[in-house]
């Protein structure tokens, strides 16, 4: 929570914000610290206001005795440039706090990365492992731009290959979390496989939260991996009264539901082999 709070605190993370370049200057700089090798990849953004210049944050952390194929986490570090769910017409124009929507990932992976360079140091990784901060997911419908547009441009220009796996995180802070299912995973074997996967991983912690009742078409920083063919899971609650407006705030949160998501996430990553 204390992460979230203080990307809050640096103001709206849309691109060509102050807190945008803030965030990704901190970002990098913890990729730089804890990874053994960091990747960024810049690219321009026809927002309506102008060209702005995003980037995408990776940070390799290489695994000793690779058993598996390598796997990719991510998260979205930008928030909207409007509130366009705000109950207030006034507000509808301006750039949302994103505490949850862009804030709730990015602290779970910027306290995991640490962790991963434990693991890879004490040859606990048994797959290379890359974590990314994707930039410009949060500009779909704005001037035609879709969601995702980051992790589009990773996929195009920069994914490994051989990356098997995409786990992707976005809005799992919120109070009373109960994560849902994209569709799209049904239509994928290979993604219901790992979507079945993570789930049943978070049943063990938190029955609720993952239940998996709510199947809805999704797209988000996974979607550009599944078309590619990678097996791909989302982890996200969309019934997040909060989404898009100017209360998506830390008091809306739950530190549980960050607990729960950095848990899961860290057994799934640093679980062996079966």
């Amino acid at each position: 929570m204390e992460l979230v709070r203080w990307q809050v605190a640096l103001g709206p993370r849309a691109p060509g914000l102050p807190g945008h370049r803030k965030l990704r200057e901190r970002l990098a700089g913890s990729l730089q610290a804890f990874a053994d090798r960091i990747t960024v990849q810049e690219f321009p953004v026809p927002l309506p206001s102008g060209r702005e210049l995003c980037a995408n944050l990776s940070g390799l952390f290489r695994s000793r005795r690779p058993r598996r194929p390598p796997v990719l986490v991510g998260t979205h570090f930008d928030t909207r440039l409007i509130a366009d769910r705000e109950p207030d017409p006034g507000l509808r124009g301006k750039p949302i706090p994103g505490a949850n929507d862009g804030g709730s990932g990015t602290a779970v992976l910027l306290g995991l990365l640490p962790v991963l360079r434990r693991a890879a140091r004490r040859g606990e990784l048994d797959r290379d492992t890359t974590v990314v901060f994707f930039d410009a997911e949060d500009v779909g419908g704005l001037g035609g731009l879709p969601f995702a547009f980051g992790a589009l441009r990773y996929c195009q220009e920069e994914l490994d290959d051989d990356t098997a796996e995409v786990l992707a995180l976005d809005m799992v802070g919120g109070r009373g979390l109960e994560l849902d299912v994209d569709a799209h995973a049904q239509e994928h074997p290979p993604s219901l496989r790992l979507t079945g996967e993570l789930f049943a991983l978070g049943r063990r912690s938190d029955p609720r939260a993952f239940r998996g009742r709510r199947v809805r078409y999704i797209i988000s920083d996974h979607f550009p991996f599944l078309e590619r063919g990678i097996a791909t899971c989302l982890l996200i609650d969309l019934d997040y009264p909060q989404w898009h407006t100017h209360a998506d705030l830390p008091q809306a949160m739950a530190p549980s539901s960050l607990a729960t998501i950095a848990g899961v996430v860290e057994r799934f990553l640093l679980s062996p082999a079966p």
